[in-house]
């Protein structure tokens, strides 16, 4: 990990996500670029919360540099990190593309970011934003929950129904995640106990075992629930679970744990990360 993109809306789940950020990379040479993106000619609605220390008559774009120097500011002053770590970014574009270009422009290997921000809906778990990062951005994604505090990521889980073929980009980027604190990764399959594994899963599995055996901690699980979001919330109790990790692609496993409104029942998308892993 060298290049983290942390993108802003001055919004106090933003801020949680920049904090966790910097935490959980600690000490370890990577650079911040920390952008806002707006559409052009639109204040974002941030500043009806931050005005307060803007004052004198100044353009839309020196509010939004003024707020990122400001953000940059408490970055360095809570840190370690060095102002030559922390690069500031304003762009006038949508957001799908101007994260791209980000993306591009800085060879980013991660994007932290928050669930929600100022323009979310109140009964969304996930906001406009962030999905759009996870379905649209070719790029690993972070994403905090509104109530995620940083602790050491001693377990990260993985859930996988084994039909996939894991490419070396997605398993490269989570072992790189979990070396940074010797995390362990719990793969595991949730599934009706009535459902035994095909040939090709077995195969799967056989292969992540391989792979896993000779770069990171791991142990391999089957929970039995024929509730996959039930069967997942009760081996993040059990097992003191930190951070879960999902192939992007997965779009079934997102709709069931992110996206759908029944997520709300469950306490797992208020307080633990997600890492999105891209092919």
């Amino acid at each position: 990990m060298k290049n983290i993109l942390i993108p802003t809306d001055f919004s106090e789940n933003a801020w949680n996500a920049t904090q966790f950020a910097q935490a959980f990379f600690g000490n370890d040479e990577v650079n911040f670029i920390l952008a806002h993106i707006e559409h052009p000619s639109t204040l974002p609605p941030a500043f009806e919360a931050i005005n307060s220390y803007i004052t004198g008559e100044m353009s839309s774009e020196h509010q939004v540099i003024e707020a990122l120097q400001n953000n940059r500011d408490k970055m360095l002053d809570t840190s370690s990190l060095k102002a030559s770590n922390i690069v500031i970014e304003h762009l006038k574009n949508s957001f799908t593309e101007g994260l791209k270009q980000l993306v591009d422009k800085y060879e980013i290997d991660l994007i932290v970011m928050g669930t929600q921000g100022f323009s979310a809906s109140k009964n969304k778990i996930i906001g406009t934003h962030a999905q759009t990062v996870i379905t649209k951005i070719q790029c690993p994604v972070l994403v905090i929950p509104k109530n995620a505090k940083f602790s050491i990521p001693f377990n990260i889980v993985f859930p996988t129904d084994y039909n996939s073929i894991y490419k070396s980009k997605v398993l490269n980027t989570l072992t790189a995640i979990s070396n940074l604190h010797n995390s362990s990764v719990k793969v595991i399959r949730i599934v009706n106990p009535k459902v035994a594994l095909t040939q090709s899963q077995l195969k799967n599995r056989s292969y992540l075992k391989d792979y896993f055996k000779t770069v990171t901690s791991s142990s391999f699980h089957k929970v039995n629930h024929l509730n996959f979001q039930e069967g997942l919330q009760e081996f993040i109790d059990s097992m003191h679970i930190d951070m879960v990790a999902i192939i992007a692609k997965n779009l079934n496993f997102f709709e069931m744990l992110l996206f759908k409104p029944s997520v709300v029942k469950m306490s797992y998308h208020t307080n633990v990360p997600f890492l999105v892993l891209h092919e």
